[in-house]
């Protein structure tokens, strides 16, 4: 048994130095896969394990203060191999405590003591908060056992406590004086996991999700004017509904075509519901959100998903329908499209609510999304995160790229294939908002942490750089083996936590390629993608790959006649050759050339022919739009400058930075991702910046 013993221990460390010969392995991972809770064909391990919650909570919600007082009935079940000694309880309203860190600036009134706690029991028996069992730092509890949970056990907590919902519209929030959005409300149990144990990252606004699977049953008492939308399913209508509501709400649960199930002739002086308590149920979620208001229309419909109805509901401002009269459509045709094409794996709960009311953007929850507007690629992008990291429950705190960077590529495929009809590669979609962290210090390598990204290069290394990097990794294995590979990745992971090795070893498992070429730089290691012409004798063009990440290089050139030449190389043709040859037909009509102008690039000013100095040499750049452009609504500012005889937009809090060309009447970024236009006609310049890639046009005026 001893050799059998020893045998498997070779095999696992001959195994182990394998992988890490291709590229760097921290040693609480490799602790996982000595463990066998993870495996290296991107499986769940055979010893796979996490721990889980049931939530029984009773709330009731004061609109007028703003208050929630609430108690929670606890089970905590150990999966885990380890008897546990301490429980972490989340606070994440103690954010807002005084002397408390947050990463961003809030509503000076929301500044308070935190959650006030009136009980918390144990097995049954009180707690002395201010005893030596007891620690509360930051967003955390701390609780230290008499007598461990033992593996296979479970424990009983009993917590009630007091909060108010914040008037810092951030994620959650007031939205208005009678409306609101309602998260990290209630005492939540932290995760415990088979990589780094007890997660205690403080809340701070930036990073968001890593929760347990839990179970829920919440019942709310509120005023009979407000009706509430929630995680999970209403459980009481009838008690809670008049006829004519009732009858609105049982016919959209099949309803194909939008229904108002609460519209604005409801919503007249004495509306009121039959009831005030509202109890929903939600099983196999990570969290529990709700939205409440009394003069907001509800609208509704349902979709078909692997034969079960999903009642999708549009909530917003009473007043203006028709303003947001596509969005129910469009979550429809959105979660069509999810279930059966891309990532076509069926929507997994039985309901999804919007609800409008944030400052800008976006937030998801379980079922639930919380947005400024109806616009169609917020809408996709808030339902994709039911994906991840609701289904697959992924360490957003920590590796953020493995669910808003799926979000945002997933948010532009489907938009583009499904609304715009436009199946093209979208690796060219990304300059903009890639290019222009590059190679900087701050572009540090993907598998960093997320926990120490900071506001200039969050957002990059969350969204866009992943999103980039997906959207390499498609053009490498082509639509079939792209999905294959991405369907199986959520089909394994569903209802678990994978980390980035997880991926990494699934796609490889599926396309059975060694996928290192790509990970080690773009994850591992610093660097950036720099191409650039190099000779053109004839018909062959050279180009010069001087940068460490791989890229598709795309050769687009302009004939004398009208006529013109397009090109790609995979990344995986270009990865490791210093310069390689590309043949241009009918070289002696060549006009134009350029590669990679829609592509990150270190250098763009090297990637064309004739350079895009001599194309501007004639070019009068007029002095008047130079200067600092204040964002409405984003609280950031565009600079755009002359610079080596080039004009630049640059977004210093996006991490934008790139190339403008003037065409017509407007100015266009290389990609064509990004226009603007001026307006010079008032007191002060002003600019509309359409950011084609996120479906937005943002408005400026010269500071």
């Amino acid at each position: 048994m001893r050799k059998v013993f020893a045998l498997i221990t070779l095999i696992l460390c001959v195994s182990l130095m394998a992988q890490e010969k291709r590229f760097f392995m921290p040693k609480e991972m490799q602790k996982a896969y000595k463990n066998g809770t993870r495996s290296y064909d991107g499986m769940p391990g055979k010893n796979y394990w996490h721990n889980t919650v049931d939530y029984d909570i009773i709330a009731s919600v004061d609109p007028e203060t703003r208050s929630i007082n609430g108690a929670s009935i606890i089970k905590y079940q150990n999966n885990s191999p380890d008897d546990l000694s301490a429980i972490v309880v989340r606070l994440y309203n103690d954010v807002y405590k005084k002397g408390n860190t947050r990463l961003t600036t809030i509503d000076e009134r929301d500044v308070n003591d935190g959650i006030t706690l009136n009980m918390v029991q144990v097995r049954g028996d009180s707690i002395d908060l201010e005893g030596s069992s007891v620690t509360r730092s930051g967003t955390n509890l701390f609780l230290r056992l008499d007598e461990p949970v033992k593996s296979g056990e479970s424990i009983e907590l009993a917590i009630n406590w007091e909060t108010v919902i914040p008037y810092t519209n951030r994620r959650t929030g007031v939205a208005d004086s009678t409306s609101f959005f309602v998260a990290y409300w209630y005492p939540q149990i932290a995760v415990y996991d088979d990589v780094f144990g007890w997660d205690t990252q403080n809340y701070t606004f930036r990073t968001e999700f890593y929760n347990n699977l839990a179970n829920f049953s919440v019942e709310f008492s509120a005023p009979e004017s407000f009706t509430i939308w929630a995680t999970g399913v209403l459980q009481n209508p009838g008690d809670v509904f008049n006829n004519d509501i009732l009858d609105r709400y049982n016919t959209a649960l099949t309803a194909t075509e939008p229904l108002d199930i609460i519209g604005g002739d409801d919503l007249k002086d004495g509306f009121e519901h039959k009831s005030g308590t509202w109890k929903f149920k939600a099983d196999e979620v990570p969290d529990f959100a709700f939205a409440m208001s009394d003069h907001y229309d509800w609208n509704a419909a349902s979709q078909k998903v692997n034969g079960e109805d999903v009642l999708i509901s549009s909530v917003y401002p009473t007043g203006n329908p028709q303003a947001f009269a596509a969005m129910t459509p469009n979550q429809q045709k959105t979660m069509k499209h999810f279930s059966e094409d891309i990532p076509g794996v069926p929507y997994p709960y039985p309901r999804f609510t919007t609800f409008i009311g944030l400052g800008g953007g976006g937030m998801e929850f379980p079922m639930m999304a919380y947005n400024g507007g109806p616009g169609l690629g917020v809408t996709v992008h808030e339902m994709f995160h039911m994906y991840f990291p609701m289904y697959v429950r992924v360490n957003e705190r920590r590796f953020a790229w493995m669910d808003e960077g799926w979000a945002d590529y997933v948010t532009s495929l489907v938009t583009n294939r499904f609304f715009q009809n436009d199946s093209s590669d979208l690796f060219t979609n990304y300059k903009g908002s890639v290019g222009g962290m590059q190679g900087q210090y701050e572009d540090l390598p993907l598998f960093s942490s997320s926990q120490f990204m900071d506001g200039t290069n969050y957002g990059y290394s969350a969204y866009s750089l992943p999103a980039f990097i997906y959207s390499v990794l498609h053009q490498h294995l082509g639509d079939e083996m792209f999905f294959k590979a991405y369907k199986e990745y959520i089909n394994r992971w569903a209802k678990k936590s994978p980390i980035p090795f997880d991926f990494f070893y699934t796609f490889e498992d599926v396309s059975g390629q060694d996928l290192s070429w790509l990970w080690k730089p773009w994850f591992f290691e610093f660097g950036a993608p720099d191409v650039k012409i190099g000779e053109l004798k004839k018909d062959k063009l050279t180009i010069i790959n001087s940068g460490s990440r791989p890229v598709p290089v795309k050769v687009d050139v302009n004939y004398n006649d009208g006529t013109d030449f397009s090109t790609t190389l995979s990344s995986k043709d270009i990865y490791g050759k210093k310069e390689f040859e590309v043949t241009i037909p009918e070289y002696k009509k060549i006009e134009t050339i350029a590669v990679n102008a829609s592509v990150p690039d270190l250098d763009d000013t090297n990637n064309f022919f004739p350079s895009l100095q001599e194309r501007m040499a004639s070019v009068n750049i007029p002095e008047s739009i130079l200067g600092t452009y204040a964002i409405a609504n984003f609280n950031i500012n565009a600079i755009l400058e002359k610079e080596d005889g080039l004009v630049k937009v640059k977004v210093p809090a996006a991490g934008m930075n790139m190339v403008v060309l003037p065409k017509e009447d407007k100015w266009q970024s290389l990609d064509g991702q990004v226009i603007i236009v001026f307006d010079e006609s008032g007191d002060k310049t002003s600019m509309n910046m359409e950011l084609k890639q996120f479906g937005v046009t943002v408005q400026g005026t010269k500071e």
